[in-house]
């Protein structure tokens, strides 16, 4: 990098080098922004390194910013190229560095004030600065790159300053932005709004033991939840109190949670705290489900990271879709590709499903008649297919509740309660590894396993959920009555299997 000899008196340089950073996806690829002066007198900003339409378009904001500021504009013909070559650069964060790239080359900055920094933010014409998406991702990737510094809008400055061990300079304006460069102190970063608690309490819900337990064990094992029922029996009331029994997110997911947040374009940053609950309406689209678009961004199933995926009425989502979640469940990644790239979003959560027994939503109603066939009734099932619902832990049926439940004054038991379980639970499965069935349980799930026709990836759930089960009574040991409530959870899966009836 050609410097001069002092960075407060900055002079004429025919080159220089600016660091900036660029997503692609949820992945961060260094980019270093060469300028320098080349032949004539026509007074034009080439751009080489395959910069996208917004990066184009920034030379002309670039021009009309400096006459609208009075800062020298470049009379000579300024070469621009964006390295690597081969690496498609796309985003509104390419406006800063290459403004003061060309500051440099005109005398005015010294190149010296940019080493160590990495440099990106939008530039508006009257010389504000405008926030980029993914600010915390990328501060988090210059921390790795031990970079020390990052100049970028002041709107990024409370999401950038969540990374430790990284100085992050904030500026409104053009202005303040060569000021702090020139060695004036950045303004004071103001503290990220933090997402709001899940309110919702479990003591809301009358009733419903059977779906009460079930949520308690979902929460401790971090299980996929599948809950089955005529309307109103609190399908969706049990599932929206499920991430109030959930702890909160250790400070590096919540890192991880807020980053993967700041990645969608025009979004309000807000520090992630608690496990994120995404209920998407069935007529989501597959890139709104699963990620996708231009840019590529996290879809739902990214969204949901850390905490809980909610599909109401599961049954109602284009098969496509649901089929759609089946690897992501299994790698706890979702794999993006796109004829313009590719990108991995993370995707590690719980599936909560809830739905209706029947197409008319009657079927085992005591007081209802269910006026769907038995053919009906299985098209409607095999909506979910075998595959998908092997990936469901637990299964609960919802009968309905009679008017004393309803009615009953009696205060149910709250959230607060049964997370202090959850979390004296957790703590046991941290403590330990898993354990072996015991060999006195061994032929009680040979006859099951031979019995329902599970596969091996059931077996394994059914193990995980006996040993969630123990470990809510304080266990490490498994003993046969978490073994038979494991199946019993997993017996409404099975039961599908089965010819339906009216």
């Amino acid at each position: 990098m050609d410097t001069p000899s002092s960075p407060s008196s900055p002079s004429r340089v025919s080159g220089c080098r600016i660091q900036t950073l660029c997503l692609e996806g949820s992945e961060v690829r260094p980019v270093e922004i060469e300028l320098q002066f080349t032949g004539g007198l026509m007074q034009r900003i080439v751009l080489t390194g395959l910069p996208g339409g917004a990066v184009r378009e920034a030379r002309d904001r670039i021009r009309g910013c400096l006459e609208r500021l009075g800062l020298p504009v470049p009379r000579r013909s300024v070469l621009v190229n964006f390295a690597p070559a081969d690496l498609p650069k796309s985003g509104n964060g390419f406006d800063l560095p290459l403004v003061l790239g060309l500051l440099v080359l005109g005398g005015t900055l010294s190149a010296e004030s940019l080493r160590e920094r990495v440099v990106f933010g939008e530039l508006a014409l009257d010389g504000r600065l405008r926030p980029v998406h993914g600010a915390l991702r990328l501060a988090l990737d210059a921390r790795e790159r031990g970079l020390r510094r990052v100049l970028l809008p002041a709107a990024n400055a409370a999401e950038a300053a969540l990374v430790d061990g990284l100085i992050v300079e904030g500026a409104e304006t053009l202005t303040q932005a060569l000021g702090i460069l020139s060695g004036d102190a950045p303004a004071p970063i103001d503290t990220l709004t933090e997402a709001p608690m899940p309110r919702a309490d479990l003591r809301d819900v009358r009733g419903q033991a059977s779906g009460r337990r079930a949520l308690e064990v979902a929460a401790t094992g971090r299980h996929n939840l599948l809950l089955c029922g005529p309307p109103g029996t609190g399908k969706t009331m049990l599932a929206t109190r499920l991430p109030s029994l959930l702890p909160a997110l250790t400070e590096e997911q919540v890192l991880e949670v807020t980053a993967l947040h700041g990645l969608l374009p025009h979004h309000t940053p807000r520090l992630q705290r608690h496990p994120p609950f995404r209920a998407p309406h069935h007529t989501v689209s597959r890139a709104g489900l699963v990620g996708g678009g231009r840019p590529l961004v996290p879809g739902e199933l990214s969204l949901a990271h850390r905490g809980v995926l909610f599909l109401d009425e599961i049954a109602e989502f284009p098969r496509s879709l649901l089929e759609a979640l089946r690897q992501p469940l299994e790698e706890h990644a979702v794999n993006v590709a796109r004829v313009g790239g590719s990108a991995r979003f993370a995707a590690d959560l719980q599936l909560v499903g809830a739905m209706n027994p029947c197409p008319c939503g009657d079927w085992g109603h005591p007081r209802r008649g269910c006026r769907c066939t038995p053919t009906q009734i299985e098209r409607y099932r095999r909506k979910l297919s075998a595959p998908l619902r092997d990936r469901f832990d637990l299964h609960v049926d919802l009968p309905v509740p009679d008017a004393h439940q309803l009615l009953d004054e009696l205060p149910a038991e709250d959230s607060a309660s049964v997370a202090a379980r959850v979390g004296a639970a957790r703590a046991v499965l941290d403590s330990a590894p898993p354990a072996n069935l015991p060999a006195a349980l061994k032929p009680r799930l040979e006859r099951a396993i031979t019995a329902f026709s599970l596969s091996g990836r059931a077996v394994a759930r059914v193990c995980a959920v006996a040993r969630s089960l123990a470990a809510l009574d304080q266990r490490v040991e498994l003993v046969a009555e978490d073994l038979d409530e494991a199946l019993f959870f997993r017996r409404g899966l099975i039961e599908w299997t089965q010819p339906c009836g009216t």
